[in-house]
Formats: structure tokens, C-alpha cells, sequence
């Protein structure tokens, strides 16, 4: 599967939308925006898929978890 800019930018939007209403608490609203946007984007990152050819051997692809 491949990564998608517009699947990336609607979680980075639902993320955003989630946080604006804060008020109480700036520092947990600065400190959950950025574990959810990294969240986002680390899930769209694992839908990469590499292949690889090589024409001196076997290449190894390293899974990200």
C-alpha cells in the first residue's frame, strides 16, 4: 500500500480539530498534539511498501514496526 499526502493531511486536520478546544491546559494540549501527529504520521509511513532489485544479489528490506 502506498502512503497517501491526503489520508496524512486529514489526520494531521482531525488531529488539530481535536486539540484547538483547550484551554485549561496548554502544555497537555502541545504535549498530545505531537504524540498524536506523530501517531499520524508514523502510521502512514508502516503503509510503505519497498521492493528492490539488486543486480549483484539479494537486498534485504527492513520492516518498519
Amino acid at each position: 500500500m502506498a502512503m497517501s499526502e491526503a489520508s496524512l493531511a486529514q489526520k494531521i486536520k482531525d488531529v488539530m480539530n481535536e486539540i484547538r478546544s483547550e484551554e485549561n491546559n496548554p502544555d497537555e494540549s502541545m504535549n498530545s498534539f505531537a504524540e498524536k501527529l506523530a501517531a499520524a504520521i508514523v502510521a502512514e509511513v508502516k503503509k510503505v511498501t519497498i521492493t528492490a532489485t539488486a543486480p549483484n544479489g539479494p537486498v534485504t528490506i527492513v520492516s518498519i514496526n
